[in-house]
């Protein structure tokens, strides 16, 4: 009745917790938490966001005292709380799941996760998508990924565009954990970039800029020049969102698998005869030459020399 008296009272518990640790509380943690769980229906933003901090506090640092299934149950109530209107809420609970899943193993808590992809809602979906990113970067990828590539499987559209997203924010978190795993991703990202829909080339594309930014210069070049051929013929695309992802892609390959590679791609259309091949191209190459400008003058095509101007480089011809 009184949700502003409920939200300070969550939020002295909460301070309480802080000061006086875990294990010497009373009431005891494993009594404490089965009450707070009716609490997260609230629909109150000041009780739902002290609630959600405690909750999160309390599977932190003493998530041992608690049984696992009633930290299932803390799940279930959790997937509504994505709903909230508010972000700090959105991102405390998307942050619970990822020390629920350090307590009582991935595999649960993916399966919750994954099923709530199927969602109409996007911010739910969204979240979801996050929630399934932190769970692999507390418990490692290789927990994760199995469940999650399985998923795309699904022959739904909202399913398959939340797994390209998650594993988007997954290579995001991991940086060059992600070198493990290239490999065992470049054929559903090959599929994705194959995708009719707009979406998933667009979802794809940005998955492979974070991962192509996290495993540069680490060996994985042929995994990612794979995947470039997928990306270039979607430099055409005339959605505003589609081609700045493609274009994000396009830098994030220049530093894996390098400019002079990238630069070869981007000669075949400086100088075609149309004007709108030639913009897409040119942008391309600024871009190019924005970061890169140094490692590209090697790369250039020999031009031959004319009678007034010889435009040969001797030092250049250098082979080690």
């Amino acid at each position: 009745e009184y949700p502003e008296v409920l939200g300070s009272i969550l939020g002295a518990l909460k301070a309480i917790v802080n000061v006086i640790g875990m294990s010497s509380m009373t009431p005891p943690i494993k009594d404490l938490l089965p009450r707070l769980a009716p609490i997260l229906k609230n629909r109150h933003e000041k009780v739902q966001e002290n609630c959600i901090d405690l909750v999160g506090r309390i599977s932190d640092r003493g998530a041992e005292f608690v049984n696992p299934k009633e930290w299932m149950r803390i799940c279930f109530e959790l997937l509504e709380m994505l709903k909230a209107h508010k972000k700090g809420i959105r991102r405390a609970t998307v942050n619970t799941f990822g020390y629920i899943a350090k307590a009582i193993g991935p595999s649960d808590v993916l399966a919750t996760l994954l099923n709530n992809l199927r969602v109409q809602q996007r911010q739910n979906r969204v979240c979801t998508t996050v929630a399934i990113a932190i769970v692999a970067e507390t418990c490692s990828p290789f927990t994760v990924l199995p469940a999650l590539m399985n998923e795309y499987r699904v022959p739904e559209l909202n399913v398959q565009n939340g797994v390209l997203k998650s594993l988007s924010f997954l290579f995001e978190y991991i940086g060059e954990m992600g070198k493990d795993y290239v490999y065992a991703v470049t054929p559903l990202l090959e599929d994705a970039l194959m995708d009719r829909d707009l979406v998933h080339r667009q979802t794809a594309c940005t998955t492979i800029k974070h991962m192509a930014l996290g495993v540069a210069g680490l060996g994985c070049e042929d995994a990612m020049l794979h995947l470039m051929n997928y990306v270039w013929p979607n430099i055409f695309e005339t959605s505003p969102h589609v081609i700045n992802a493609v274009t994000e892609a396009v830098d994030g390959m220049r530093l894996a698998i390098g400019p002079a590679l990238v630069l070869l791609y981007v000669i075949q259309g400086l100088f075609h005869p149309a004007r709108k091949v030639r913009n897409v191209y040119w942008k391309i190459y600024n871009n190019l030459y924005i970061g890169s400008q140094d490692a590209m003058v090697a790369c250039y095509p020999n031009i031959p020399s004319s009678e007034d101007n010889q435009y040969h480089r001797e030092e250049l011809d250098y082979f080690l």
